[in-house]
């Protein structure tokens, strides 16, 4: 989130529910980013809406691009061994 964003004032509420999991997750992130768990929270869920939003934009392309598009997708998938081998590896929280 900006720094414009965070410095202004908040007058939404939202109450939400969490797990005890959940909940400790959300305190350690916040811990380790160092801020509180409002910010996080609010940053964590403002940068997910973000990526919501952009993903649903439309785009449009000249009908050369459309092609290159096009063909790019088309293109069968390419094994990627270093990428295959960091989706095996456990993550933090399969860790803890």
């Amino acid at each position: 989130m900006p720094a414009t964003a965070a410095s202004k004032k908040r007058s939404q509420r939202f109450n939400v529910r969490a797990s005890d999991r959940e909940a400790r997750l959300i305190r350690l992130g916040a811990e380790r980013r160092g801020v509180n768990i409002t910010s996080f929270i609010l940053e964590s869920a403002c940068v997910r809406a973000e990526q919501e939003i952009a993903d649903t934009r439309s785009f449009k392309l000249s009908a050369k691009d459309w092609q290159k598009f096009s063909e790019a997708l088309d293109r069968p998938a390419q094994l990627k061994p270093r990428l295959k081998r960091l989706f095996s590896e456990s993550t933090v929280l399969e860790q803890s």
